[in-house]
């Protein structure tokens, strides 16, 4: 095994043939199992990850924390980082980012792991604020090469071997499906319970209004959740929304009592031998005929507002990666470009840095968490008014899945465009960042207006045949 390390790769190349992800994750146990899936192939959605079966199970939750249920001494911070300096990975040259490690969330509530904020009174979904599966043994699909790799992490070869070979005994027994066809954008939509009226959202909007011109902030990203009855099966939901919202972040996680379905399109931070990434959206317009695209891409380059607020959460994002990155070295390296998705329009910017000596992956997230994008600038006085204004704590919306790999490396989304399902039902949360001059009835129906894809994938699966 090579000098130092206790997590070292053990690769196995399988057939892959017709089988797409869900396929696979279909034929393993279903033990916790997970899809970190790229749903949108490109250069940088090349891969996908699924597994099941975790060795350990970390949670989190108010102050506490719990290693397989066990309740652990010391704070979450404490104990979370002490684990991921108990293994020590290493990657081998053409494999992806990916190597093993912890594959799961931090919701929106794991701020107060890294901030001294209030807690909102009103929790009612009771999630773990931090949910993480570390993961030894697990699938990769390379969407470039049309390869199945299996692969298991370990010091002791034998073990690895025979992992695989359980491992491949479940491939073997995957059959290849049909991928679901998206329903149409026009088509039905489940219908809905909001936790904020039309005027008690109303009213929320001219307060961050208020709180904006007596100066205690500039921005609020103020959310919805939209509840709707689901006894459908989770995994066919999560086919459903991937296909009509492909993206680089599509996730689907088993819970303990509940289940992930995302098709989040927004990196928070990718750390790759020591460089850290960050992807901020902000300022978004419709799909449409190529003379209303033409349009609508032109309106995101000149509108000053637009432009105005994206450039605050870019330096925002310098600011974050700045308090972990060596002095210099953070630099906008793409600045309000327009990416094109599957129903709407994006204007993104990328900021990169060198991370400083001696900085490690809960450092990173700790730094950055949660994105500026979806709670506003700045960022601390504003989360505090979210808790203030919101009716209820936001769980995992806007918090962060992904992994941290045995080897220091991550990748982590920001949570939007995602349902949680949680005894026979599912929840959509929705917001958009209010400012200064924001149109209290139209930003309650742009709200609505993200939610469109989940409540056409809810109606699609939840209805008969």
């Amino acid at each position: 095994m090579a000098q130092g390390y206790n997590q070292v790769p053990v690769v196995r190349r399988l057939p892959l043939g017709a089988l797409r992800p869900v396929d696979l994750l279909r034929a393993l146990p279903a033990e916790s199992r997970f899809l970190l899936e790229s749903t949108r192939v490109s250069a940088e959605g090349r891969y996908s990850f699924l597994g099941a079966k975790p060795f350990l199970r970390f949670t989190a939750k108010e102050g506490q924390c719990f290693m397989d249920g066990a309740l652990q001494q010391g704070t979450p911070k404490e104990v979370l980082r002490s684990l991921l300096r108990r293994w020590r990975g290493v990657r081998h040259p053409g494999m992806p980012l990916f190597c093993g490690g912890a594959v799961g969330f931090f919701g929106y509530e794991a701020a107060h792991c890294f901030e001294s904020l209030p807690r909102h009174p009103r929790d009612d979904l009771h999630l773990p604020e931090i949910d993480l599966s570390f993961i030894d043994t697990f699938l990769t699909v390379d969407h470039h090469e049309g390869q199945l790799l299996a692969v298991a992490t370990g010091s002791d070869w034998e073990d690895c071997e025979r992992r695989l070979d359980a491992l491949e005994a479940h491939v073997r027994t995957a059959r290849p499906t049909a991928p679901r066809a998206p329903p149409a954008m026009d088509g039905p939509t489940s219908a809905y319970r909001s936790n904020f009226t039309l005027d008690a959202y109303l009213d929320a909007v001219e307060r961050v209004r208020e709180y904006i011109r007596a100066g205690d902030t500039y921005q609020v990203n103020l959310s919805q959740r939209l509840e709707v009855d689901f006894p459908g099966e989770p995994l066919a939901l999560y086919e459903t929304l991937s296909a009509i919202n492909p993206v680089h972040f599509a996730s689907y996680l088993e819970g303990d009592g509940f289940h992930v379905v995302s098709a989040s399109p927004e990196r928070l931070v990718r750390v790759e031998n020591g460089r850290a990434t960050t992807r901020p959206i902000a300022g978004t317009r419709r799909r449409g005929t190529p003379e209303e695209e033409a349009r609508f891409v032109h309106e995101l380059r000149t509108n000053e507002k637009e432009r105005a607020e994206h450039a605050m959460l870019v330096d925002l994002e310098r600011n974050d990666l700045g308090r972990v990155c060596t002095y210099g070295s953070v630099e906008v390296t793409k600045l309000m470009d327009i990416v094109e998705y599957a129903h709407v329009l994006h204007i993104e910017s990328e900021v990169v840095g060198q991370l400083a000596p001696g900085v490690e992956p809960l450092d990173v997230v700790g730094a950055l968490f949660p994105g500026g994008t979806i709670t506003g600038v700045p960022k601390i006085r504003t989360m505090q008014l979210i808790t203030e204004l919101e009716p209820h704590a936001r769980g995992l919306y806007t918090g962060s899945l992904g992994y941290l790999s045995f080897t220091g490396d991550l990748d982590l989304n920001i949570v939007i465009r995602t349902l949680v399902v949680k005894d026979g039902r599912a929840y959509a949360q929705v917001g958009g960042g209010i400012v200064h001059d924001s149109q209290p009835r139209q930003e309650y129906k742009e709200t609505l207006n993200k939610a469109r894809s989940q409540l056409l994938a809810l109606a699609s699966v939840g209805r008969p045949g």
